[in-house]
């Protein structure tokens, strides 16, 4: 089973630069394997616009085999720096999409979602997985549904700011949709435009490949729970 420890382990882990692995992959022969890492990490590169450097590419691929004899058809959460020596794989209770991001901090949404669907009973179907993503879009649902005066913060710029201010109780985010931002260099707050902070004390903003992710880590770390929503907000017709 998923904890919660270990994926706050994940989610403190920081890099300056993007180098930070997370891969999702369905486990299979090694030879298709790392050709589908390599096809993943190519990917992650290139949204990133720093692909990662041969050698870390060369030594996450070496390391995959063992992953695929220990877990056979299982869906499995990979994350690697080689620069720290950091390889970490996690057997996932259900199946996710691939994918392949590369950053400063890990991608543990897709893990959060895999322990929402793994606490849920036999999330087998999509409509089970569905149901096990009920809390995350009841939350969201109510936020919607109050009157603006006395609404918590909705929407990206002001969950941001909520979170740049302080813990935050629950937060409630997509499983795959990364946003680029900015981080300011002398208070810390996210934004999503490197004017925004702090632009008297001529410290420049830090670019973050993904302020959601970020967002994630600091409400975990301050003790907030985080309640991920797969695909759309209905459920499947």
């Amino acid at each position: 089973m998923i904890t919660r420890a270990q994926i706050e382990k994940l989610g403190g882990l920081h890099a300056v630069e993007p180098t930070m692995l997370s891969l999702y992959l369905a486990m299979a022969p090694s030879a298709v394997l790392t050709a589908r890492a390599g096809e993943l990490i190519a990917v992650a590169g290139a949204a990133c616009g720093q692909p990662l450097e041969a050698q870390d590419r060369d030594w996450v691929l070496q390391k995959l085999p063992p992953c695929a004899r220990d877990c056979p058809g299982r869906t499995v959460a990979v994350f690697a720096c080689a620069g720290s020596g950091l390889f970490e794989a996690i057997a996932l209770p259900c199946s996710l999409p691939e994918r392949g991001v590369l950053g400063v901090r890990p991608h543990i949404r897709p893990l959060l979602l895999a322990r929402q669907r793994g606490s849920a009973p036999d999330p087998a179907t999509p409509d089970d997985a569905w149901w096990s993503e009920v809390p995350a879009r009841r939350t969201a649902a109510t936020i919607l549904a109050m009157p603006p005066g006395g609404r918590p913060a909705a929407g990206l710029p002001a969950c941001l700011a909520a979170v740049s201010a302080g813990p935050v109780q629950t937060l409630v985010v997509p499983a795959d949709v990364l946003v680029p931002g900015y981080e300011c260099g002398r208070c810390g707050t996210l934004s999503l435009d490197a004017d925004t902070c702090c632009p008297d004390w001529g410290t420049a903003a830090l670019p973050v490949p993904d302020v959601i992710e970020e967002m994630v880590s600091r409400v975990l770390e301050d003790g907030g729970d985080v309640l991920v929503a797969g695909g759309g907000w209905f459920p499947p017709t």
